[in-house]
């Protein structure tokens, strides 16, 4: 059995085995015709984020010259004069030769009669209290007599005239009432004295006629507070009406 040497061979083990199949071809992708058309138009601009590193100057020959400057903006307005017919003439111009006419009051004269009539400002008196010429006001300070020389001096003022006379007018009302106002205690007639002691002496029967149908046996604390607090209303009742047969006269209060 003989071996044979390969030495020289361009096998590859990736070349032996299957290849994947390829990828099919994408579709192209849509692009506008107007979209590239605005990218040629489109013309770069600086980005105005942190300006200039050196600021730019102008060329010495472009300085601003006069009249050149930002000035205030006019206003414009839509409004319009109307002349009308009512309106007064214009005056006519004077002539240069012609001196204006001198008022006929003679105000000299004027001035001399007020000046005349007029009298001069009273003197305030004063006071000079020590040697270095210091100047005090009389008035005011308590050196002459003021206050008693007035004419509501020692009088009573007006506020107080007042309030008294409102208190007095309080006090009259109060003593008319009272002189004025009906009695409080009131005579009872005879039809309603009669009338009081018939319900009085029917009460009275009523309440004897319970009294009397009480058990005679009183065994218990119920028994024996209700039959002492019937008897305590059976005694009332014959005081008023030994009371009020002994007096024909019987006097009420509202």
């Amino acid at each position: 059995m003989s071996v044979v040497e390969i030495i020289d061979h361009d096998e590859v083990i990736y070349r032996i085995l299957d290849k994947p199949p390829p990828e099919p071809p994408k579709t192209p992708r849509y692009e506008s015709e107007l979209e590239k058309q605005l990218k040629e138009l489109k013309i770069p601009k600086l980005q105005k984020t942190f300006g200039y590193a050196e600021t730019p100057l102008n060329p010495p020959d472009q300085f601003l010259k006069k009249g050149e400057g930002i000035g205030q903006p006019i206003k414009k307005s839509d409004h319009k004069c109307y002349v009308s017919g009512k309106l007064p003439p214009v005056p006519r111009r004077t002539v240069s030769g012609k001196k204006p006419e001198k008022p006929k009051t003679n105000f000299k004269v004027l001035n001399i009669k007020k000046a005349i009539k007029t009298k001069p400002k009273p003197v305030e008196p004063r006071l000079v209290d020590t040697r270095d010429g210091h100047i005090k006001k009389i008035k005011g300070s308590g050196e002459i007599p003021e206050y008693c020389l007035r004419k509501d001096f020692g009088q009573m003022p007006a506020y107080l005239v007042n309030r008294n006379r409102r208190i007095q007018k309080k006090i009259d009302k109060i003593k008319y009432a009272e002189e004025h106002k009906e009695s409080l205690c009131k005579l009872i007639s005879e039809q309603e004295r009669q009338a009081l002691l018939k319900d009085l002496k029917y009460n009275w029967q009523l309440l004897q006629k319970d009294f009397l149908q009480l058990p005679m046996l009183t065994d218990t604390i119920p028994k024996i507070l209700r039959k002492t607090k019937m008897e305590q209303e059976l005694r009332q009742l014959e005081k008023d009406i030994a009371l009020i047969e002994s007096n024909p006269y019987i006097y009420i209060y509202d």
